[in-house]
């Protein structure tokens, strides 16, 4: 079924929206010191469900090769933004943990991005409540 202009509209307004914020993002991440990967390592480090995060699950959180995450987590020890520790139940797992270093510059970097989101967070939403509705009369 072919989609309408406003389908198309409402989808170029969401991505010009998500868009927006990645680069305000990327910009703050350098701002404070960081890649852009290297503070969404953090972030998926400090925001995991798991009490112990591998480096595969840190790979997966962010999409990339597990040598990929190898190298970024290798530049961050280096940082001591990072540790690596054995697992606690099976010691020959290595668990990628938070330094304080790490925890100070994630914790200031989410102000700015929360602040950040107060502020253009209205229109991300009001883009993706426009979509939704243009995606299920897609259906």
């Amino acid at each position: 079924m072919p989609l309408h202009r406003s389908q198309f509209i409402a989808l170029a307004d969401f991505r010009h929206q998500v868009r927006t914020f990645l680069h305000f993002s990327e910009q703050a991440s350098r701002a404070s010191g960081l890649e852009p990967q290297q503070h969404q390592l953090l972030l998926a480090l400090k925001g995991s469900r798991e009490p112990d995060t591998t480096v595969g699950a840190l790979a997966e959180r962010l999409q990339i090769r597990h040598n990929s995450a190898v190298e970024l987590i290798d530049r961050m020890v280096h940082h001591g933004w990072i540790r690596r520790s054995p697992a606690r139940q099976d010691r020959r797992r290595v668990v990628i943990k938070l330094t304080r270093s790490g925890n100070a510059v994630l914790a200031a970097l989410s102000a700015v991005h929360l602040r950040e989101l107060r502020q253009a967070g209205p229109a991300l939403v009001q883009a993706l409540e426009e979509l939704l509705p243009a995606a299920r009369g897609a259906e």
